[in-house]
């Protein structure tokens, strides 16, 4: 199966070459994990070294935080979007924009109000890769876990039909689960960053847990927040 090369160093090393292409990926951790910062990194690698234009969809964080944030990493969004090679959407300040009251622009959002955005967005974006962040906030909007699994299971089959390969991101508790414990079913790969104590060192850890269609490393790995981004050691596993 053809695959979407990541370039997070080290990590296409660990999942047979890269995300299976047009699939939906998991990635899920605790906070301080690097899950924005990597995520980030597939979109901006993707415009940079292939040409793919990007899409990063924020609930939580706002665009200019993002910005900034991949700005210390010497990632030129700006640029970019110039180019339309990568666009950042802030999806509460966009439905202000759409002259929506401001009561209701930051209202929680579900995935259809994502999938009716997204159809029109995509025509215009061109874009084949994408995140969302953070299937955390969407969740909010359901009052059922049947109901949440039904319409994710609905989100993934739309952006496999519109031949993304995404990245949804969510969060984990302290078993290893994802926050509402389906994320990783619905997901055709799972990602777990980790940041935990090791001998009385904090490190941060990578685990490919799931992935569908490929050959892929299972075990722990460490990895680094370097000038650049995130850095993993695949010749490293910590047990």
């Amino acid at each position: 199966m053809a695959v979407v090369r990541t370039d997070v160093p080290g990590f296409d090393e660990l999942a047979g070459g890269g995300l299976p292409e047009c699939t939906v990926n998991v990635i899920g951790g605790p906070a301080g994990s690097a899950k924005s910062l990597f995520s980030m990194q597939f979109l901006y690698n993707g415009a940079v070294k292939h040409g793919e234009p990007g899409l990063y969809l924020t609930l939580e964080e706002s665009r200019d935080n993002i910005k900034r944030a991949m700005g210390n990493f010497g990632m030129d969004i700006d640029k970019l979007e110039e180019a339309e090679k990568l666009y950042i959407v802030d999806m509460g300040k966009l439905r202000l924009q759409c002259n929506i009251s401001e009561e209701k622009a930051y209202d929680l959002i579900g995935f259809q109000t994502l999938m009716d955005f997204l159809k029109s967005y995509l025509t215009f974006s061109k874009a084949k890769r994408m995140v969302l962040d953070s299937v955390t906030a969407v969740g909010l909007y359901y009052q059922n876990m049947e109901e949440l699994r039904s319409e994710m299971f609905k989100f993934s089959r739309f952006l496999k039909e519109h031949e993304l390969t995404s990245i949804l991101i969510t969060e984990t508790v302290s078993t290893g689960s994802t926050r509402y414990g389906i994320e990783e079913f619905v997901g055709d790969s799972f990602i777990a960053l980790g940041y935990e104590n090791v001998e009385g060192e904090y490190r941060r850890t990578v685990t490919i847990k799931k992935m569908r269609f490929v050959k892929h490393d299972p075990l722990k790995h460490p990895f680094l927040i370097m000038q650049k981004g995130i850095e993993i050691s695949p010749d490293e596993t910590i047990f």
